[in-house]
């Protein structure tokens, strides 16, 4: 975890998100990028970009479906979950969120460089949290 005061449902979020393949992983982290509800000073349409690209190159179908996240109940399961946190748990999560991403091994050399190149991660965490009273 990149963070290090994270609440127990935090953690136990991102325990669980740990434990889906990559491909939930990244749809997951699109839709929550997209349907956040709370205000950054960060670019995340590049994030957002990114994150579909690398989508797009693990799962050829992606690009030709529709997600009813009706049909993936772990990833409904995370949206309701995600819904349960307050605005400081969803801006830690969505940082730890993209933290596994980043370190997460694709199996692919290419996404991997991409990943480890253009997910600005730290940057965002500092976007994110740095208006934070400590």
């Amino acid at each position: 975890m990149l963070l290090d005061n994270n609440t127990k449902k935090v953690i136990n979020l991102i325990n669980n998100f740990d434990n889906l393949n990559n491909i939930d992983k990244l749809k997951l982290s699109i839709y929550i990028l997209e349907n956040k509800k709370f205000n950054v000073n960060f670019n995340t349409r590049d994030i957002i970009i990114l994150l579909k690209k690398v989508l797009s190159n693990l799962d050829s179908n992606y690009r030709k479906t529709i997600i009813h996240f009706s049909k993936y109940k772990y990833l409904l399961f995370f949206s309701a979950k995600y819904l349960e946190l307050n605005d400081l748990e969803k801006k830690k999560f969505t940082v730890e969120m993209l933290f596994n991403i980043y370190e997460t091994d694709f199996n692919d050399k290419i996404i991997n460089n991409n990943i480890n190149n253009y997910l600005l991660v730290y940057d965002y965490c500092y976007a994110l949290l740095s208006k934070i009273p400590h």
